[in-house]
């Protein structure tokens, strides 16, 4: 089996493109690092395209590599030129960038109004999966296939569908579902307060910085809030959506 100690080798410079967001799209491929979520592409979750393997830890992944075609293996050098990461793992698979289907407003979803932070994207995208929201709308958000992203979501983007549009896309598509509109703002009604939800809506998490954009509050239907002391006057982007999410799935007996 050949080993590749360059880094200049081609695959290694392919592979270690794909850290940049422009390579990513014109390839529509992108990078999934640790065995974990290796695993996971491995079973099926994403289609892999290549799988890069450490030379010292090919016979740790050995079962990984016996079910995949298309194997690279890399010395350390060439190997830490492709990865993301301080402390590597050792294995990292390019996979295929999903087909999404046009967005078609049929059940709750998430609205990402901002979000520029990879760690809040990925975290948000995580929690979002694992409570059951599927779409999630981005507008001016980081990349959900930034390797920050991926990993942060711990699997979520691999089930969920991710719609980068612009406030008049999804406004469009809101009006044709007859859905509403609830954005977290300290100004709005306590989440815990609510007793019952419209049948569709999309729940807007505004930016790090500013939070919900002045044009997405002039659409909103309904402002909602998690109730804190004083002394204290947000949360993190990540945290108070998690929070609000899996309070809406509760109020509508899915948790």
């Amino acid at each position: 089996m050949e080993i590749i100690t360059s880094v200049n080798n081609e695959k290694v410079k392919h592979a270690a493109s794909l850290n940049e967001k422009k390579y990513r799209r014109m390839s529509e491929t992108f990078l999934v690092e640790g065995s974990k979520l290796v695993r996971e592409v491995v079973c099926g979750a994403m289609e892999l395209v290549t799988l890069y393997v450490q030379q010292s830890y090919l016979s740790k992944y050995a079962d990984i590599v016996s079910k995949c075609s298309d194997v690279v293996v890399l010395g350390e050098s060439a190997f830490n030129k492709i990865s993301s990461t301080v402390t590597s793992q050792g294995i990292i698979a390019e996979v295929k960038m999903p087909e999404i289907p046009e967005l078609d407003i049929t059940e709750p979803f998430i609205i990402l109004d901002g979000i520029s932070d990879p760690g809040n994207l990925g975290t948000i995208i995580r929690t979002a999966s694992a409570v059951g929201y599927r779409d999630i709308v981005l507008i001016g958000c980081a990349d959900p296939y930034s390797p920050k992203v991926v990993r942060s979501s711990s699997g979520g983007i691999f089930y969920t569908d991710c719609y980068p549009l612009s406030y008049d896309e999804l406004f469009e598509k809101v009006e044709k579902a007859g859905a509403k509109i609830y954005i977290a703002d300290m100004k709005g009604t306590n989440v815990f307060s609510l007793k019952e939800l419209d049948k569709i809506y999309g729940l807007v998490i505004g930016s790090e910085g500013s939070g919900v954009s002045l044009v997405m509050r002039e659409r909103a239907n309904m402002a909602i809030k998690l109730p804190m002391k004083s002394q204290m006057e947000s949360l993190n982007a990540g945290v108070s959506a998690s929070v609000i999410m899996y309070e809406l799935k509760n109020i509508e007996g899915e948790i």
